[in-house]
């Protein structure tokens, strides 16, 4: 596959993806002085544009990698800027897309293989390698092969989903055990007990998620509130 990849956001996420693309170099945009340093330093990219405004050149493929808040905005621009390439995005939620007017050149996607970690500095190159990229059927169009191709190249398997059952099944398999580590974290503190000497290594597996960044995870958990809440009064249910 020779097409021409720019990845928007280059936190660990994007980073791992440019990594697993061996054999030839994406461009990026990257806002943050200090990661654009950093990639720049590594020589990941091609090219590192400091904000969209900035990227010039023929894509064939856009990747938006930015945070959740930011993420509509990336892809009405560059969907808009870039009418011929396919523009996706990497979002675990995905409620934000639900009756917007998405662009005919756009695909959304979700690889399932986030990690605590944060910044380029942690990128892993075979973070995708047998893990799942789910691709939403509501914004399937004849490009999807091209997307498919993609992700299988970096060693994942595709599947299709309905944003429905995506934002439900997720609230389910990631956002609520995410937002239990955290909680369950904060109550701890608060009590005064030192989990990090009197618990074992399965009560430590469960606070690992609470490594992950929160301002990040807030934006999640508030898109997909609606699952999130609905999922909370089950399981206060099932402890009466």
């Amino acid at each position: 596959m020779s097409s021409k990849v720019l990845i928007v956001g280059s936190g660990f996420m994007g980073t791992s993806i440019a990594l697993g693309l061996s054999g030839r170099k994406p461009s990026c945009v990257e806002r943050n002085a200090e990661y654009k340093k950093l990639l720049e330093e590594k020589n990941i990219y091609d090219e590192v544009f400091g904000n969209p405004e900035e990227v010039v050149g023929i894509f064939d493929l856009i990747v938006i990698c930015t945070r959740q808040i930011d993420t509509y905005e990336n892809i009405s621009f560059f969907c808009k800027k870039f009418p011929d390439a396919l523009v996706t995005d990497i979002a675990s939620s995905k409620s934000f897309l639900i009756n917007q007017d998405l662009p005919d050149n756009f695909i959304s996607s979700h690889p399932i293989c986030g990690s605590h970690k944060i910044g380029p500095a942690n990128a892993e190159a075979d973070l995708l390698k047998r893990k799942e990229v789910i691709i939403l059927s509501d914004t399937v169009n004849e490009r999807v092969s091209v997307l498919n191709n993609f992700w299988h190249e970096l060693g994942a398997n595709t599947s299709e989903m309905n944003f429905e059952d995506h934002n439900r099944y997720y609230a389910y398999l990631s956002h609520f055990p995410h937002l239990f580590s955290f909680v369950y974290k904060e109550l701890l503190d608060e009590e005064g007990i030192d989990y990090q000497k009197y618990s074992g290594d399965s009560m430590k597996e469960i606070l690992r998620l609470s490594d992950a960044n929160r301002e990040l995870w807030d934006e999640i958990f508030s898109d997909n509130k609606g699952n999130l809440d609905a999922l909370k009064e089950k399981i206060k249910k099932k402890l009466l």
